[in-house]
This record gives structure tokens, sequence and C-alpha cells, in this order.
């Protein structure tokens, strides 16, 4: 099962663009490119969506 990951600014699903042997995440709301770094997985956007 492939995990999803979320824009860590807006906190929506992340589409995965892969080319050439490299993989891009890419936030179709904020039309950014996501670092592997910053981006979000499920449980982190649950645990940020329950603080609020």
């Amino acid at each position: 099962m492939e995990k999803n990951f979320y824009c860590p600014e807006c906190s929506s699903k992340l589409e995965k663009i892969e080319g050439c042997g490299s993989i891009s995440y890419l936030c179709s709301k904020c039309k950014k490119l996501i670092s592997r770094k910053t981006m979000l997985t499920e449980e982190q956007v649950e645990k940020l969506s329950a603080e609020s």
C-alpha cells in the first residue's frame, strides 16, 4: 500500500510525480513542489487537526 503525504502549509494530499528516476511531490492547492523533509504524514496531519 502506498503511503500518502500532505502539504505542511495547507494539509492537502500531495501528488506524486515520478520521472527519470526521481520522485517529486506537488501540492495542487498551493501550486508548489514540497520537499521530502517538510511534507507531513497522515499521522502528523491527524495530530495537528486534533490540537486545533
